[in-house]
This record gives structure tokens, C-alpha cells and sequence, in this order.
């Protein structure tokens, strides 16, 4: 089996994908896994670090429609504008945040992994993949460190979602 080269391909040269694997030891290995339409597997640390969050603790924050556009809005509403990726099976969220914010991260109920991490790998999409199935950008891949999630917005929306449990139980 072949699969088109990096040129072949116009989103493997978006400004996201050459950001997302310029840092690679192989960055070709991530653009074959892209081109198969499969998720590559990018060393986290690297350029980012990664807070994951259950689907849970993201809709319980949410007041109205728990579909897609209220769901963006609901992290758009804090701040977070871009790097996040819906799981395979849409029952996680992992938010692109600087690297090194593992080292004092302690929000219970989000677990953040960096480089020192036993498993600091994770499964990113193409970065034009923004529907299921599959693994997907719910907001926009980064282009630079700037579009990285603000880890203080990430406390944020989980402080929403405590505030409204609060609120309802």
C-alpha cells in the first residue's frame, strides 16, 4: 500500500501540521498515520502538554444544549479559542496547554500530562479533521505556542462546572 507524500497532500503543509510535527524525531511517521486518516501519535512535552477532561466534567458546566456548538461555546466562554481535540470516543477532551504546566498542575478530577510522564504520548488527528468519526478538533489545531490553551482559562472551565454543581446538587 502507498500513501501520498508531504506534498501530495496540501494539509500537511498547513501552518498547523508543520507546527504539530516539527519537534518529531519522525515527523514522516505522523504524516503517514494522517494520510491513512488514522491519528499519529505525537510526543507530548514537546511542544505541549495535556489536560484531559471526561466529557462529565465539561457538560456539567454547561447551561442549555450539550451539542457540539454548545459545547465550543462553552469553552470559547472562557477563553479557549483553539488545541482541542475530541477522543475517538467522544467521551474525553484533551487541551493542548504549554509544556511544562504537568510540573504544578493539581486541579483533582484533570489529569495533566507532560515529558516526566510514565506515557506522554497522544493520539492527534489530522489537523483539517474537525468532524467524527474518530478522533477530532473540536477548536482549531495550533499553528504556534500562542493557540496553546491558557492553563488558567482550563481552571476556569472546570471552576464552572464545580460552580454549577454546586448550585444544582
Amino acid at each position: 500500500m502507498t500513501y501520498p507524500n508531504d506534498t501530495a497532500d496540501p494539509s500537511f503543509q498547513l501552518p498547523a501540521a508543520l507546527w504539530l510535527v516539527s519537534r518529531e524525531l519522525r515527523p514522516s511517521d505522523a504524516r503517514e498515520s494522517w494520510s491513512r486518516g488514522t491519528a499519529a501519535t505525537l510526543k507530548v512535552g514537546l511542544h505541549f502538554d495535556v489536560v484531559q477532561l471526561f466529557s462529565g466534567i465539561v457538560e456539567r458546566g454547561i447551561r442549555g444544549i450539550k451539542d457540539r456548538d454548545g459545547i465550543e461555546n462553552h469553552f470559547r466562554a472562557v477563553g479557549i479559542t483553539s488545541a482541542v481535540i475530541v477522543s475517538r470516543s467522544q467521551t474525553a477532551y484533551s487541551l493542548l496547554v504549554p509544556p511544562g504546566t504537568s510540573q504544578n498542575w493539581k486541579e483533582p478530577g484533570a489529569k495533566c500530562i507532560g515529558i516526566d510522564h510514565l506515557i506522554n504520548y497522544l493520539g492527534v488527528p489530522v489537523p483539517t479533521r474537525r468532524e467524527p468519526p474518530g478522533a477530532h478538533w473540536l477548536l482549531p489545531a495550533p499553528e504556534d505556542d500562542h493557540m496553546l490553551c491558557d492553563p488558567t482559562k482550563v481552571r476556569m472551565l472546570i471552576g464552572k462546572t464545580r460552580e454549577r454543581q454546586g448550585r444544582t446538587g
